[in-house]
C-alpha cells in the first residue's frame, strides 16, 4: 500500500477563527507522515469512500459510525503506545 507523504484538502473546514473564516481552507496541504510515522486516523478517514466501495458491507452502515470507530481506534492505540 503506498501512503501518500501529503494530503490535499478538498473543502473549507467547518472550525472559524475569531473573525468567522475557516482555519484550514480548500487546497492546504496536510502531511500524512510526521517524524516518520504515518498519521493513520488522518489516512483512514480520509480514504473511506474507496473503503466503502472495496468492502459492500461497509455501505449500509452511516459514515459517522465508522469515522467514530477509526478515532477510538485510534485513542486505544495512543493509550497503549504513550504509557
Amino acid at each position: 500500500m503506498h501512503i501518500p507523504e501529503f494530503r490535499i484538502q478538498a473543502r473549507d473546514g467547518r472550525k472559524k477563527d475569531g473573525d468567522g473564516n475557516p482555519v484550514t481552507k480548500k487546497g492546504d496541504r496536510h502531511p500524512n507522515i510526521i517524524n516518520g510515522y504515518v498519521v493513520w486516523e488522518t489516512v483512514q478517514l480520509a480514504d473511506l469512500a474507496q473503503t466503502k466501495k472495496l468492502f459492500p458491507e461497509y455501505k449500509s452502515m452511516h459514515s459517522q459510525v465508522l469515522q467514530d470507530v477509526i478515532q477510538c481506534v485510534q485513542t486505544t492505540i495512543d493509550n497503549l503506545c504513550l504509557t
